[in-house]
């Protein structure tokens, strides 16, 4: 049995709740020494922001 995957676009209000509950999350982690956790949230955000430019 084949799986198949599929991707969701998210929309513009999505893209810019996302980034927003992620920079909290980058902020808490970093507030709790957890600076890998928040670099690899950061990293999310940035491919985030990225493709909200392309939009722009």
């Amino acid at each position: 049995m084949e799986h198949t995957v599929t991707t969701h676009r998210m929309s513009d209000a999505e893209l810019r709740k996302a980034i927003g509950t992620l920079q909290s999350r980058a902020d808490d982690a970093r507030k709790r020494g957890a600076d890998q956790d928040a670099q690899h949230i950061e990293r999310t955000i940035a491919g985030y922001r990225e493709e909200m430019s392309k939009r722009l």
